[in-house]
């Protein structure tokens, strides 16, 4: 089994599905000195192997304070209850996709995929709106609304000295009914995001992907595949 690694200096891969459990997405933490933000929680509740792997990377994850949610699919969100009840975390998650986490609906988080029910999980930010600034410790994450692989999906821009870095989670899609997709908003998304200034892409489940012209090459390879060009 691979390790955690660092990204850039302070961002961190902690979960993925060769990490921490098979059916997990990329997760990420962000060392913001005094605290860590966590971007998505994978897909269970048992969040042992992530932790171990924060650990592992020399942080603790009694200082996670912020926990970002990409969208409420469950992949991305399994482990959300067990760290607010652990940590103590605040969840961010865009208000369009909050009502699924919370209310833990099977098939608008894809909990029927994987054979798993998951743990409803309160929101206590909810974004609305197109974007913001969100900040946590010395550390602050700009945040937009990219809806297209499910209503309340956001994508978070981080600057850092080494680099900005592009928190892109499922740019791939799938686009379903049950999910309330809609790809022609998400063509939209994906042309905002390669509109950013960043030089690192960290995607949901495929990689990370440097320097920026690659990045933006896998973006538009996607929206190749969907007719989008």
């Amino acid at each position: 089994m691979q390790k955690p690694s660092e990204i850039l200096p302070g961002v961190y891969l902690v979960g993925s599905s060769e990490i921490s459990n098979p059916g997990d997405c990329m997760v990420y933490l962000v060392d913001c000195k005094s605290e860590l933000a966590l971007i998505d929680a994978g897909v269970s509740a048992d969040i042992s192997k992530i932790c171990k792997n924060i650990k592992m990377a020399g942080l603790n994850p009694e200082n996670i304070s912020t926990l970002f949610i990409t969208h409420s699919h469950i992949d991305h969100v399994g482990g959300a209850a067990s760290f607010r009840e652990k940590y103590g975390c605040k969840t961010v998650a865009h208000e369009l996709d909050s009502e699924a986490l919370e209310e833990a609906d099977p098939e608008l988080t894809g909990a029927v995929w994987y054979s798993q029910k998951l743990i409803p999980c309160k929101v206590d930010v909810k974004l609305s709106g197109s974007e913001g600034d969100f900040p946590v410790g010395d550390k602050t994450f700009r945040w937009f609304h990219t809806p297209g692989h499910t209503p309340g999906s956001i994508s978070i821009l981080l600057s850092t000295p080494s680099g900005n870095i592009l928190f892109a989670q499922d740019v791939h899609g799938p686009f379903l009914s049950q999910f309330r997709s809609n790809i022609s908003d998400w063509a939209k998304s994906m042309e905002k995001l390669v509109s950013l200034d960043f030089d690192v892409l960290a995607e949901g489940h495929f990689g990370i992907y440097r320097p920026r012209n690659q990045a933006v090459e896998y973006i538009r390879s996607y929206l190749a595949q969907y007719g989008y060009t």
